[in-house]
């Protein structure tokens, strides 16, 4: 296995970060990238893990799986630590295991990072340290040869700091590789390791030196040229060297959908909040209208339609937004699962616990509005047929505005014109069944083929978007 990166340039902004970045480290090797702050350290790390696309140069990996890419062998360890604050800590690191695959024991890990009397308590009641150490957990019960971990001891105390160092060295004594961004020494213990120093102005090339030497940008110094990785191995906290089996789509997708629907339900966020919209929305409607039943009842599927529009766009800004928040957006674009199923899963769990709801509410307001049975009947089937194409047009703009960083100011803007011809066709279709000159299968028909189409177009639309988001 050997992880090497050529003649490796990023511009940001129209800034250079870093040009003429190379180096090369192998099975059982530590790269060390430091530099001072703004250097391009973390940078670096997403590049490798192919959430950067280079301006210049290439990275590639020999010796592995020649079909999967480089961010489907590694784990990228970030400042943020990529867990839900109202899942336990036992949930949060059983959603990797099964997103991820090739899982180790669940409880193995936690015992390893001494977590394992915390399983059942709510991540969000964990100290900095602690869900430092939860991060951890995942590199040990999830295998990835190659691990880019940016300020790993970030929050550790000196116990904890020890720990990553026993975790470190038996990652490197299995064979596996470890690229860490560092402002300080990381004891990787018996292994070669090499330091690439950023930020320097005037580049030169990698020749031996001691740390206070001043190589230049990009420039790879030998730190130590230690014994082979394995000749004196430390016990292991894991079976990180066991690569077990990759997650089955099916386990990833259903992994996301059980965490996305338990996150929805367990914070009250989903169905409640858009059921009481819904029902604000209809019981407003009526005192604009004035107490004629009549136009009530004739407007009362253009209400039902309207709230359930409105009511559909609350939770969208969560369906991306929170998970780029924690950092688990970028686990989820690298991980072997296609994203365009990954992010349709997400957008049925929301359908699921907002969309579904709302249709289960409609035939009781229905009531309200003065409508007749028949007309409850059609509402409610339209609005079945149409949330799922109003949640997956939702799933474009919710992409969009992740990468636009814009979050909810923009997404009613994207996502309200495109839902139009939805409304449009739902509303008529529920006219037609009190009859009319147009019979209710010709707008039915229409409103499934838009949500046909957007079931299709909608995920790979948002995995486009998310896959050239810097």
């Amino acid at each position: 296995m050997m992880l090497s990166g050529t003649n490796l340039a990023c511009i940001r902004g129209g800034l250079p970060i870093f040009q003429d970045v190379n180096f090369a480290i192998g099975a059982g090797q530590a790269l060390l990238v430091t530099g001072p702050n703004g250097s391009g350290k973390t940078t670096l790390l997403r590049l490798i893990a192919g959430l950067i696309r280079p301006a210049k140069g290439h990275v590639t990996l020999a010796g592995l799986d020649p079909e999967a890419s480089i961010g489907e062998e590694a784990h990228y360890l970030a400042h943020q630590d990529a867990f839900k604050p109202s899942l336990t800590v036992a949930e949060n690191l059983r959603f990797w295991n099964g997103f991820l695959g090739r899982a180790a024991p669940l409880e193995a890990a936690l015992a390893a990072v001494r977590l394992d009397s915390l399983a059942g308590l709510p991540a969000a009641y964990l100290s900095a340290g602690q869900r430092r150490r939860l991060s951890l957990a995942r590199l040990l019960a999830v295998h990835r040869p190659i691990w880019l971990l940016d300020e790993p001891t970030t929050a550790l105390d000196a116990a904890g700091q020890a720990l990553l160092a026993q975790i470190m060295r038996d990652h490197l004594a299995s064979g596996g590789i470890i690229v860490g961004a560092t402002h300080g020494p990381l004891d990787v213990g018996e292994a070669a390791v090499q330091e690439l120093r950023l930020g320097v102005q005037s580049p030169s090339k990698a020749e031996p030196a001691s740390r206070s030497s001043d190589p230049g940008n990009g420039t790879i110094t030998p730190i130590a040229a230690r014994s082979e990785p394995g000749s004196h191995p430390e016990e292991a906290l894991s079976p990180a060297g066991d690569t077990g089996e990759d997650a089955t789509l099916i386990q990833s997708l259903s992994a996301m959908l059980v965490r996305d629907m338990t996150i929805a339900l367990r914070i009250g966020g989903g169905a409640l909040m858009g059921v009481l919209f819904f029902l604000a929305v209809v019981t407003l409607i009526p005192f604009a209208l004035g107490p004629d039943l009549a136009l009530l009842r004739r407007v009362g599927p253009a209400v039902l339609w309207l709230g359930a529009l409105l009511a559909s766009l609350l939770a969208l800004d969560r369906l991306l937004a929170v998970d780029q928040d924690d950092g688990s957006l970028d686990l989820i674009v690298t991980n072997r699962a296609p994203l365009e199923l990954v992010v349709g899963a997400k957008a049925v769990a929301h359908w699921l616990t907002t969309g579904l709801p709302l249709v289960a509410a409609s035939p009781l307001f229905g009531v309200l509005l003065n409508l007749e049975p028949a007309s409850i009947g059609a509402s409610a089937l339209t609005l079945l047929v149409g949330t799922p194409a109003l949640t997956f047009i939702g799933l474009i703009g919710a992409a969009l505005a992740v990468a636009l960083r814009r979050g909810g100011i923009l997404l009613p803007v994207l996502v309200l014109p495109l839902t139009i011809p939805v409304l449009i066709f739902g509303v008529s279709a529920a006219n037609a069944a009190l009859g009319g000159p147009v019979s209710f299968g010709t707008p039915f028909t229409i409103l499934c083929a838009l949500t046909l189409i957007s079931l299709v177009v909608g995920p790979f639309a948002a995995a486009a978007t998310l896959r050239h988001m810097d």
